[in-house]
């Protein structure tokens, strides 16, 4: 059966915005169905809220999503950047936790793996951060807003980035980065409590 004729297209407003993954920002290969087609009886009696859209994506994205049964745009949006964020976790920690600097004292063979992982690691950081774009369903228009930005204060000296944040609180108060950052996700996110439970561990064993 052909069920694609239950589905409107999302389509975007801004010709810049033309063939991209509306998840990412990649370049977009072929259309998400929300709800999945193969989930598509579960949602036709009308019981659940589902838009019946079909997205612009790409491969990467359709893969991670096409066991996902989520019906609206919202839901499905949140839970790719969770499996984008689960499957780039190790790339995105390397970024987070490594500079330059520090890799250029490595060995050549050590080197190129660790610049691999930050190039990968940078590049997934920004697809999780993409935010969508404006777009039109039926004739009906929604405008995106840009993501809000998040500042990550280490005792109100305020940073751009956790990575900046994490390079400039491991170097000041002589925590590393690893440590700090495990600390960090342990304590409400915080630089702050993260520090001041490191200090107590070391006041435990002392």
């Amino acid at each position: 059966m052909n069920y694609e004729k239950y589905y409107s297209p999302l389509r975007a407003v801004h010709s810049a915005d033309f063939h991209l993954c509306f998840y990412c920002g990649c370049e977009s290969a072929q259309n998400d169905f929300i709800p999945p087609m193969k989930f598509i009886h579960d949602w036709r009696e009308g019981s659940k809220e589902a838009d019946f859209i079909s997205v612009p994506a790409c491969n990467e994205c359709c893969d991670l999503l096409k066991n996902q049964s989520n019906g609206t745009l919202e839901h499905r949006v949140s839970v790719l950047k969770r499996l984008l964020s689960e499957k780039y976790a190790k790339a995105i920690r390397v970024f987070n936790h490594w500079s330059i600097d520090e890799i250029e004292e490595m060995d050549a063979a050590f080197q190129i793996s660790l610049k691999g992982g930050m190039r990968l690691g940078k590049e997934a950081l920004s697809r999780i951060r993409f935010a969508g774009f404006d777009y039109e369903v039926n004739g009906s228009f929604t405008r995106v807003a840009a993501p809000q930005h998040q500042a990550f204060t280490v005792f109100e000296q305020e940073f751009e980035s956790f990575r900046e944040a994490l390079a400039f609180a491991s170097n000041a108060y002589q925590i590393k980065k690893s440590r700090l950052s495990k600390l960090y996700f342990e304590n409400d996110e915080s630089f702050e409590k993260a520090i001041e439970a490191f200090h107590e561990l070391i006041d435990l064993n002392t």
